[in-house]
């Protein structure tokens, strides 16, 4: 048999029913099986990594499609809230002016609880002033209700005699 590298047991001038030279011709045979050999162990790698690709591009498609509907729903949702902000942004500008309008009434009640301490001092100097008047007082009416005490004890001693009358 022929080992393919240029020497052969038989001689070059020989050849087979198609023209060829008989070593050429087995060389050939021996090519041929060996690369369907080599095909049938890559048929064995490459149609299983294959099928692999059509499985993670069909998963990849998968995530790509729920994740635009997701979106959808996000952008829809965003919708929704900015919505709702524009009527917080409308109960945000009345609650602004019902604030300027309580800080000027309570500048106004300010303004008011001053007039009202005024008011209160001057009470309470008329109060003091009434004090000492009272004070004043009461020394006149002590003495009146000593000179009514002595009085009372003078007329029982006049009105003695008369209680003997019976009417």
């Amino acid at each position: 048999m022929s080992d393919c590298d240029g020497k052969s047991g038989l001689s070059a001038g020989v050849t087979d029913d198609s023209g060829m030279p008989q070593d050429m011709a087995v060389c050939m045979d021996k090519f041929a099986k060996t690369f369907e050999a080599s095909a049938r162990r890559w048929e064995l790698v490459v149609y299983p990594s294959m099928l692999a690709f059509i499985i993670l591009a069909a998963y990849g498609f998968f995530l790509i499609y729920n994740l635009s509907n997701d979106i959808g729903r996000l952008a829809n949702s965003m919708d929704t809230v900015v919505n709702s902000m524009d009527h917080v942004a409308v109960n945000m500008t009345a609650v602004s002016g019902n604030v300027a309008l309580m800080s000027g009434n309570l500048t106004h009640m300010a303004t008011d609880t001053g007039e009202g301490t005024q008011s209160m001092r001057d009470m309470l100097v008329k109060l003091d002033k009434m004090n000492t008047t009272m004070a004043v007082i009461a020394v006149p009416m002590y003495q009146i209700r000593n000179d009514m005490g002595r009085m009372s004890n003078n007329m029982q001693h006049v009105a003695g005699p008369m209680k003997m009358v019976p009417w």
